[in-house]
């Protein structure tokens, strides 16, 4: 009995035909299919079964970031061109050990600038991954911009420019490194992360190498300080474009906060559930991403935050009216005066998920218009707060979430180290007994 068989990778593509028949005697034929040379080649640069293997996003996003990589790549030509003229290149008067000491200042003080920054802001750079990755490259351009100014400066306001600019490249790498980590964990779906991130550097490599290319030929050609200028600020204006266009075409899977509060808002609007794909197109790269909350008219507006018990019982600004809310999970501060409102949530030891707590903060702001202008009291109508959900509902909710793509099980909604309150009865590490879900505490004060 005659019969084929083929050998055929994760994309479903066949690599080799085998033909004969089950007839130990007969040779057994293989072919291997041909692949052409511009089909090769484009392979060596994308993951292994590609399409497959990677999320939806990954090319449009691996496209911009070359065609920013590129813009890069000139522009970085043009200012180190200007940083070697600062220091002396080419001039005979300018002392060896004077542009040593700038280098060595510079260094030193932007990598004090890197553990810094890492400590204080690591942990927020994977919820707000998008953010930081656009962020990275305004503070890339930013230092590149000064570094056209060193040829001019006199000694001492060099030395603050080259330092300027190298605290800038710190921040720039350490928010770049972290957030591109965060993202290729995005596109990897079949665990080929190490292999996606060799694949990157190889792209990366070819777009550099062609962006060198290109540079050398721009920086022989145009020596004139202003044409320098107008050819920086076009490129990085391309630069910040195309990155742009990178990060805004991510479709992340987490919740972290501004998505979180883009899905409740759309499911207490129309009871509908948005997809990753839907808030990918709705969400803001560089505003909004601070917890921002408005009400259902957008008449009250302010923003939420995760903190300790004593950010809630120990800030009492004067004019603000302060409410404490107490759910079985968390502590709730609401401090509002006028149209702004700002809260903080404090989650409980063992309590629920804080994405439960951020629906409640959510449901909150939506229903400020009614409650807020009567007083919070009016908030709560059989011991009920104003448009309440129960956990029942939310469990349906969240459910409702998992089937729309999104990945529940990543916490992206505290950008900082968790805090944790431990209830306890006077007894140290005795912890009270749950109250009843349905039951929430509301306590007023105002400072005037």
């Amino acid at each position: 009995m005659s019969r084929s068989i083929y050998d055929i990778d994760p994309a479903g593509n066949v690599l080799t035909t085998y033909t004969g028949t089950d007839s130990e005697k007969e040779t057994l034929r293989s072919e291997k299919t041909d692949v052409p040379l511009a089909k090769a080649i484009l392979y060596a640069f994308l993951p292994a079964g590609y399409p497959h293997t990677v999320t939806s996003d990954y090319l449009a996003y691996q496209t911009y970031d070359s065609l920013q990589a590129f813009a890069s790549s000139i522009t970085s030509l043009l200012a180190n061109r200007a940083v070697l003229e600062g220091l002396g290149v080419g001039d005979s008067s300018s002392s060896p050990t004077g542009a040593l000491i700038l280098k060595i200042t510079g260094d030193t003080i932007s990598r004090i600038a890197t553990i810094l920054f890492a400590h204080r802001m690591g942990q927020a750079i994977e919820p707000e991954c998008k953010f930081y990755r656009f962020l990275a490259d305004i503070f890339n351009d930013s230092a590149q911009f000064l570094d056209l100014l060193t040829p001019a400066l006199p000694y001492f306001p060099k030395l603050g420019v080259i330092v300027s600019a190298g605290v800038l490249r710190s921040l720039c790498g350490v928010a770049a490194n972290a957030s591109k980590a965060s993202l290729s964990a995005h596109f990897a779906l079949t665990g080929n992360l190490a292999e996606l991130n060799a694949k990157e550097a190889s792209q990366e490599t070819v777009v550099s190498l062609l962006g060198m290319l290109v540079g050398t030929l721009v920086v022989r050609m145009v020596e004139d300080k202003q044409t320098v200028w107008v050819l920086m600020v076009l490129l990085a204006g391309v630069h910040l474009l195309m990155n742009y266009r990178a990060v805004r075409c991510v479709e992340m899977r987490s919740l972290n906060r501004q998505r979180a509060t883009i899905v409740f808002r759309e499911w207490l609007d129309n009871g509908t559930i948005l997809t990753p794909a839907q808030v990918a197109e709705r969400e803001s790269i560089l505003y909004r991403g601070r917890g921002n909350m408005s009400s259902k008219t957008s008449e009250y507006t302010g923003f939420c935050n995760f903190g300790t018990y004593g950010d809630i019982k120990g800030w009492n600004p004067r004019g603000f009216h302060r409410y404490e809310f107490e759910a079985p999970g968390y502590f709730l501060g609401v401090w509002h005066r006028g149209g702004n409102f700002y809260m903080r949530i404090a989650m409980k030891e063992g309590g629920t998920r804080p994405l439960s707590a951020w629906f409640d903060a959510v449901n909150h702001a939506y229903h400020f218009d009614s409650a807020l202008k009567d007083g919070l009291e009016s908030h709560y109508e059989n011991e009920m707060p104003l448009g309440y959900v129960s956990e029942d509902q939310k469990l349906s909710i969240f459910a409702a979430l998992t089937a729309a793509g999104w990945d529940l099980d990543l916490n992206a909604l505290e950008t900082t180290l968790p805090i944790r309150v431990r209830v306890g009865d006077g007894k140290k590490g005795a912890p009270l007994p749950e109250k009843d879900p349905a039951h929430l505490g509301l306590r007023e004060s105002k400072h005037d």
